[in-house]
């Protein structure tokens, strides 16, 4: 509840900035107005397709976006006069902002690794409520995605660090997983699946 306050105050404190200063930038306005569109359609575009399991490759991409929006969305509620067009932009902005954050905090890939020429697992971050972090398999697809073909979340393992592939065959396989041995005594933890569903 005090998070939530304090980002309510923060909206509420930004927006209040032009009130105080009666300089008005067009040229810069019309550059934050530009990067805010571009940033917003690309962050619900690119969360929309990770929702329906398409992660976009690499480390970073998705965290520059969201900052990308973060800071321009920062900008706007800083520099544009209040006006009902922007109250309503506020109203607009604002759950995206929260989203944004969310997408920095949570599926963040931490660790990746080839299987074989089509498949990766790799190691992300869970929601708030998980017990440990998620393991997925995912092959590439449209070039710029890695479409999650199989994923586990249950294993309530945190830390990590490296995943090897002891057995690779037709319909099994299984791994060693090192972690840092918190939640669970055994490091490494041996798992095994089944594979299935075109992996």
């Amino acid at each position: 509840m005090t998070a939530i306050i304090i980002f309510v105050g923060l909206i509420v404190g930004l927006n209040c900035i032009p009130l105080l200063t009666k300089s008005i930038f067009p040229k810069i306005e019309k550059a934050v107005v530009g990067i805010l569109i571009v940033s917003t359609i690309l962050l619900l575009t690119f969360v929309s397709f990770e929702y329906n399991g398409y992660k976009l490759k690499g480390y970073f991409i998705l965290t520059a976006i969201s900052w990308t929006f973060i800071a321009s969305t920062i900008f706007f509620f800083a520099l544009f006069k209040n006006t009902k067009r922007k109250i309503i932009s506020v109203f607009l902005l604002t759950p995206l902002v929260a989203l944004s954050i969310l997408t920095l905090v949570i599926g963040q890939v931490v660790y990746e690794q080839k299987i074989d020429e089509t498949n990766k697992i790799s190691v992300t971050t869970g929601g708030f409520l998980a017990c440990g972090e998620i393991i997925n398999i995912t092959q590439t697809r449209f070039v710029i995605f890695d479409k999650q073909v199989y994923h586990v979340e249950n294993l309530c393992l945190i830390g990590i660090n490296k995943i090897e592939i002891v057995k690779l065959e037709d319909k099994h396989a299984e791994f060693l997983i090192y972690h840092n041995g918190l939640n669970d005594s055994e490091n490494p933890y041996k798992y095994e699946v089944e594979r299935k569903n075109g992996w």
